[in-house]
């Protein structure tokens, strides 16, 4: 858990949905914004849907805040921008 990006994502100006899947991924992160939770995980540590988690996680990366890395046979890996 990083403390410092969740710190951040706190105060950060984000509509409600998409703090909440931020906060989950920062929840997750190394101290260098990394992480590769499942959606499915997301989803019920933020008492949402499977689809409007992976929404959010698109308006996220759409913002420059997340970045997705696809492993193939693999989950995903997030890297989480602290400038964002």
């Amino acid at each position: 858990m990083s403390i410092g990006l969740m710190t951040l994502a706190w105060k950060s100006g984000l509509p409600s949905g998409r703090k909440m899947v931020l906060l989950a991924l920062c929840d997750n992160a190394n101290d260098q914004g990394e992480c590769y939770p499942s959606v499915p995980m997301i989803a019920e540590k933020c008492s949402m849907g499977e689809r409007t988690v992976q929404q959010h996680i698109t308006d996220l990366e759409t913002d420059g805040i997340v970045r997705r890395a696809m492993r193939g046979g693999r989950s995903t890996v997030y890297h989480i921008n602290p400038r964002r």
